[in-house]
């Protein structure tokens, strides 16, 4: 027999009008007590409250959508259309529930600035960009109290969920394909500013190449600036001390892609005759390089979708308080940068 409100108000120590308000999803109760009455209520095996209706549309919630660039040498102009597929990700479910979303970017704002603009702010829950965001800065968002999710970075330890792209599948991909087209000689351009992403697919390559039995050499692997005109700087500086190159570079990401298939080219080298190269993310230009870049295509609709509905999953009280972390896999994109030897 399932639980008289009564019985939830006493649990929760609330008023039963409380309860009724929580339960039949109207305004009068905080996003706090909603949570706490939702979750004694589900304990307590009352699942008649929520039906497809509570669980999918809700005019009265409101989601903040934070863009942050804190030093804008991952997340820039460049990447506008890779940030624009996470946006209509998360726009396609708010539009579904009725929620109402709000953008805000923050451009090399400190994070306790950033942070403490929020704390007015008449929002439900947040999701964030945290793409150039370090382990110890996500537990400043606690001051919020309120749901969080991240995406576009992971940390293990994060108490927050956090929706990702599978940064290890996506490196094995490419280092499968550079090895199915014969090459045996692969490099390694990273980028020089840290990035859980970054950091993720410099571990996936070596594990890659510990895989397919091929040697890592050290004067094989650059670091640059992400930055598009900084590592066209930084690739040509190593290009003039390096005569000997592999057979193909691995790049962390198609701006980094893009800055060594130019300085390849000042110094005279052919992609794909003299060096192959692949990219990682497959932004729209990477179908409009000479030669078309090879890269791994990220599932970012489906990554900014996916945390919506974790995001939904916190605000009404549907999931437990453990966090996730949640990886999407995504598809190696052939095109022309990559030669059969």
């Amino acid at each position: 027999m399932p639980p008289r409100i009564i019985d939830i108000a006493r649990a929760a120590e609330v008023s039963p009008a409380a309860v009724s308000l929580a339960l039949n999803n109207k305004t009068g109760v905080s996003t706090g007590v909603r949570q706490k009455i939702i979750g004694i209520a589900l304990s307590m095996g009352y699942q008649s409250a929520f039906t497809e209706q509570y669980k999918i549309i809700n005019e009265n919630i409101t989601i903040k959508l934070l863009k942050i660039a804190k030093h804008g040498h991952v997340i820039n102009e460049r990447h506008n259309a890779f940030i624009t597929e996470y946006m209509e990700g998360v726009e396609t479910v708010t539009k579904m529930r009725k929620y109402k979303l709000e953008v805000s970017f923050f451009n090399k704002v400190p994070i306790e600035d950033i942070i403490a603009a929020q704390k007015g702010i008449n929002a439900d829950g947040f999701i964030v960009l945290g793409t150039e965001l370090l382990a110890h800065e996500l537990d400043l968002f606690n001051e919020l109290s309120r749901p969080i999710v991240f995406i576009d970075t992971y940390f293990p330890l994060s108490t927050y969920d956090c929706v990702d792209m599978d940064n290890i599948d996506g490196v094995f991909r490419s280092i499968q394909h550079l090895y199915r087209s014969g090459h045996r000689s692969i490099g390694l351009v990273k980028g020089s500013y840290e990035t859980r992403n970054f950091k993720v697919r410099e571990t996936g390559f070596h594990e890659a190449m510990e895989y397919f039995s091929l040697p890592i050499q050290e004067n094989f692997m650059v670091s640059v600036d992400p930055a598009f005109d900084n590592s066209v700087n930084d690739m040509n500086r190593f290009l003039d001390k390096h005569k000997n190159l592999p057979t193909a570079f691995f790049c962390m990401n198609d701006i980094i892609a893009y800055g060594c298939i130019r300085a390849l080219r000042d110094h005279e080298k052919k992609i794909p005759d003299d060096i192959s190269v692949i990219g990682f993310d497959d932004l729209p230009s990477s179908n409009y390089t000479e030669p078309p870049l090879t890269s791994i295509r990220v599932s970012t609709h489906q990554i900014g979708q996916r945390a919506l509905e974790r995001l939904a999953e916190r605000i009404t009280g549907m999931s437990d308080n453990k966090p996730e972390t949640i990886l999407i896999a995504g598809d190696l994109i052939e095109r022309d940068s990559v030669k059969i030897i």
